[in-house]
């Protein structure tokens, strides 16, 4: 009997050995689980905030990377309101401004910007602008540069190239991803002014203005070569009369 109970705390012992190595079965299974839950739903997100972008699937290129640039003309009803809603949609995709043109004629009130935004945002937020009025025209180009980056890393880091060479070659290639990583739009945003309109008699006015503007001009233009020609037109009178006197003599001893 003493001997069953001194070996009570030895199966004690082996219990709960079995029970911590149960529990740490468990735990990575519910870990592996939980990162694939996650990963399933960052792929839902990325899905769902393309899934309103027109023709989204055939511009995706997986794992590789695109420069993008674009240029887009819009016309909007209300220009204060446009711009207002244009800053929440850049802060929303996390763009930023490069340089802005306002301008005001007298037909349209309009801004020129051209816009840096992340590649992955690039076709959500261009998805976004054509909210904002009437597109005018909207052109769009992406270009793979994946192979040409192989290219240039294999060229920085080969042991056969020389150093100028490799180290033009790693610039290079870094300028091209960091083109790749930040795509550009150039977007153009109007309103149009509405014409004045003038009455009949305001349109003649500036017209008889100028016509009686003229004539005098005309009239104090005759009168200053008349005061510079007179003393001339005199002289060729007193010519003529002398001439004609030599040669009538007789009428005038007559």
């Amino acid at each position: 009997m003493k001997k069953y109970v001194r070996l009570l705390p030895l199966l004690g012992l082996m219990l709960t050995g079995c029970a911590q190595s149960a529990e740490q079965e468990v735990f990575p299974s519910q870990e592996v689980a939980s990162t694939a839950s996650v990963s399933a739903a960052s792929t839902t997100a990325t899905a769902e905030s393309t899934a309103d972008v027109p023709l989204a699937r055939l511009w995706r290129v997986a794992g590789h990377p695109v420069i993008y640039q674009g240029t887009m003309e819009l016309e909007v009803a209300d220009f204060a309101a446009a711009s207002a809603r244009l800053d929440t949609a850049l802060a929303r995709r996390g763009a930023y401004l490069t340089s802005a043109l306002e301008t005001t004629d007298s037909d349209r009130h309009q801004q020129v910007l051209t816009i840096r935004v992340s590649s992955a945002q690039f076709l959500a937020l261009t998805a976004d602008l054509t909210r904002l009025g009437t597109v005018r025209s909207k052109e769009l180009t992406s270009r793979d540069v994946a192979a040409e980056l192989t290219r240039l890393r294999a060229a920085a880091h080969s042991a056969t190239t020389d150093p100028l060479t490799a180290q033009t070659s790693a610039q290079e290639a870094q300028a091209l991803a960091e083109q790749a990583a930040l795509a550009t739009l150039r977007l153009t945003y109007f309103q149009l002014r509405p014409a004045l309109e003038t009455s009949p008699t305001a349109t003649l006015a500036p017209q008889l203005q100028a016509g009686l503007w003229f004539g005098w001009r005309v009239v104090g233009v005759v009168l200053i070569l008349a005061c510079y020609g007179w003393p001339l037109l005199l002289g060729l009178a007193g010519w003529a009369l002398l001439r004609w006197r030599c040669r009538h003599p007789t009428q005038l001893v007559s």
